[in-house]
C-alpha cells in the first residue's frame, strides 16, 4: 500500500551540508555554486519549507531596495532560493512529493517538485529524477541534508 500522508522521520529541520549534480561528464556543484547553505523544514501536519543561498553573497550597493541597479537584483534572485508548501511520502517508491504553493521561481506554485529520499542516521538525502540541463545534459541533482532539531 502507498502511503501518501506526511511521514514522521521527516519531521524536523534539516541543515544542507552538501549539494551537487551527477552528469555523465561528471559531478558539478549545484544549485548555486560550491558553498551552499540551506534549511528545509518538515512538519507533523504536512507542511514544508525549503531555503537554499549560496555563501559570500554581495551585499546591494545602497540600503534602499529602490535604488539597486538591475544587476544586482539578478544576482541576488540567482543566488537564492526558497519555497514552501505541503508534503507528501510514498514509502513504496521512495518518494517525498513537494506540493508548492509559494516560490521564489514564479513558474514553480501549483506543481510539484518529485525527490527520491534515503535516510542515513541523522542524515536525508533528496535526489531529483534525471533533469536534461541548459548545456543538454541530463543530470541528478542531490541534496543532503543533516537533521538540526
Amino acid at each position: 500500500m502507498t502511503d501518501s500522508t506526511p511521514n514522521a522521520v521527516f519531521v524536523g529541520t534539516w541543515q544542507l551540508v552538501e549539494s551537487y549534480s551527477d552528469k555523465p561528464s561528471g559531478r558539478v556543484a549545484f544549485p548555486l555554486g560550491e558553498h551552499v547553505v540551506g534549511r528545509i523544514n518538515y512538519d507533523a501536519a504536512g507542511n514544508m519549507a525549503a531555503q537554499l543561498m549560496g555563501e559570500g553573497r554581495k551585499p546591494f550597493s545602497s540600503r534602499d531596495p529602490r535604488e539597486v541597479a538591475d544587476a544586482e537584483y539578478r544576482e541576488a534572485f540567482q543566488s537564492y532560493t526558497a519555497y514552501f508548501g505541503t508534503y507528501t511520502v510514498d514509502s513504496e517508491a521512495g518518494t517525498v512529493t513537494h506540493h508548492v504553493q509559494g516560490a521564489t521561481v514564479p513558474n514553480w506554485p501549483g506543481q510539484d517538485q518529485v525527490r527520491f529520499y534515503e535516510f542515513s542516521g541523522d542524515r536525508l538525502v533528496l535526489k531529483t529524477p534525471p533533469m536534461r540541463g541548459n548545456d543538454g545534459e541530463k543530470a541528478i541533482h542531490t541534496l543532503v541534508w543533516q537533521k538540526v532539531i
